[in-house]
């Protein structure tokens, strides 16, 4: 259970990951409230408390679900500031929250019941999703002190994974959808996005672009569905609403969809020196086709395409450097979502003196997304300094990439050197198959995804 310490509101609340697991929940429906009732009645029952109530935790405020055991009706309140509720500290560290008496309890010091006096003893449970995130919670309350038991704690906490399975697998309701398009309920059940949201997403910076029935009412299609997810996606991932709107009409404003126009668009948009229309065609390369195809059937031959115009004069090479830029970053931000690794740890670096690393960086999301735990070192590493991170976190290989010739020279003259209980070491890159020149590695040629079916099966 959660420790005592000072009560504060955490950036947990504010969390974007749990704010869109949180926009996902529609209740409000007669059945709903019938079945959310019989649930709270049953805690009052089942633990002998005088109250048993389920809740929502915004970042801001509490509303009540369904309420039981008091003559009041709480939920007529409407949402309540989250600061003064024992609830939003039980969400933030997402684990049940004991409080036995909350008049000498020093968690409750600082957080006033919107019960007032009523509450002495607290026992509450995160409602906690599919995708792990608490968005309420499940508490019973009793007006005398008590010691919760063990069984007190497994009881609420069946109760609240029952509520929170219930919210998740209904289906949507046929008064989501009329003939003609989707209503803006049937958008947000399809997008885990409120309706108020989008309303204001709509008027702001046109994100959807309804038409009207002969009734007058605005109806939504399929398209507003994928822009609307294409914009939640980009949310969750930390930019911000104006920066992810402008991104998303230089996306999706561009006719490019199919791998061979988005190959060329990208090369006509470095060579034009257009780094916004760059940067929405990058992000709809990702999009619109899986990741390997994206990079090696559509980034990587845009930019040996702009490689081979540099060296033959027909460009600079700023073009070649806007779009590696461009793809850089996204690969970047894919590789920032941490994770834990069930094949094993990898130690990605370049070779010696190897600048090269965009094919390192795309190997290395690619091997994070197979379930690899990904330790990224970067261009220019010297051989025994990969090794030596790898055999420090007892990483299971050493994967180095390899571009130029010289590269590969110096790479094998450290291998030579470095000792003999190192970790595996692995090479790949247009340089391993350079003649002349042999490697005391295990070499993987192919593409991105032979690479990550290679390394699973040494």
């Amino acid at each position: 259970m959660e420790n005592a310490g000072t009560l504060t509101v955490g950036a947990a609340l504010d969390d974007p990951a749990r704010l869109h697991a949180l926009t996902r929940i529609r209740v409000g429906s007669a059945s709903d409230s019938a079945v959310f009732d019989r649930l709270t009645a049953l805690v009052t029952s089942l633990l002998d408390v005088p109250i048993a109530l389920l809740t929502l935790v915004a970042p801001e405020s509490q509303s009540f679900i369904s309420v039981a055991g008091v003559e009041q009706d709480w939920q007529r309140r409407g949402a309540v500031p989250v600061t003064d509720t024992f609830c939003h500290r039980t969400v933030r560290f997402g684990a049940p929250l004991a409080i036995d008496d909350a008049r000498t309890d020093s968690r409750a010091r600082e957080a006033r019941s919107v019960f007032e006096h009523e509450v002495v003893a607290y026992l509450g449970i995160p409602l906690v999703t599919a995708s792990g995130h608490a968005v309420g919670t499940f508490c019973a309350v009793d007006t005398a002190a008590r010691e919760w038991s063990e069984n007190d704690v497994r009881v609420l906490s069946d109760l609240a994974a029952t509520a929170i399975a219930y919210v998740e697998s209904r289906p949507a309701t046929p008064a989501e959808t009329s003939p003609g398009g989707l209503n803006i309920a049937a958008v947000s059940h399809r997008t885990g996005v409120a309706p108020d949201t989008l309303r204001k997403w709509e008027r702001r910076y046109g994100i959807l672009h309804p038409h009207r029935t002969a009734g007058g009412q605005r109806r939504y299609d399929d398209i507003d569905v994928s822009r609307v997810k294409w914009l939640r996606d980009r949310l969750s991932e930390g930019i911000r609403i104006g920066a992810a709107a402008a991104l998303l009409e230089s996306a999706h404003g561009d006719s490019a969809e199919n791998v061979d126009e988005l190959r060329e668009a990208l090369v006509a948009a470095a060579s034009e020196g257009d780094p916004s229309r760059l940067l929405g065609l990058v992000e709809q390369t990702f999009t619109l086709h899986p990741f390997v195809v994206a990079i090696d059937e559509i980034l990587a031959p845009a930019l040996r395409t702009l490689g081979d115009a540099w060296e033959s004069g027909s460009e600079t090479i700023a073009e070649e450097h806007l779009l590696s830029g461009a793809v850089r970053s996204r690969l970047e931000r894919m590789l920032s979502d941490r994770r834990s690794g069930v094949h094993g740890t990898a130690v990605l670096a370049c070779a010696p003196g190897e600048q090269h690393e965009l094919g390192l960086l795309a190997v290395a999301v690619m091997l994070q997304a197979d379930g690899w735990l990904v330790v990224y070192l970067g261009a220019d590493l010297p051989a025994d300094a990969a090794i030596s991170v790898a055999r420090r976190i007892d990483a299971d290989v050493v994967c180095l990439s390899v571009t130029l010739p010289e590269s590969l020279a110096r790479l094998a003259a450290e291998l030579e050197e470095a000792p003999g209980d190192r970790p595996l070491v692995v090479a790949g890159g247009p340089g391993v198959a350079l003649a002349g020149t042999k490697l005391p590695a295990r070499l993987i040629t192919g593409g991105l995804a032979d690479v990550a079916a290679r390394l699973r099966s040494t």
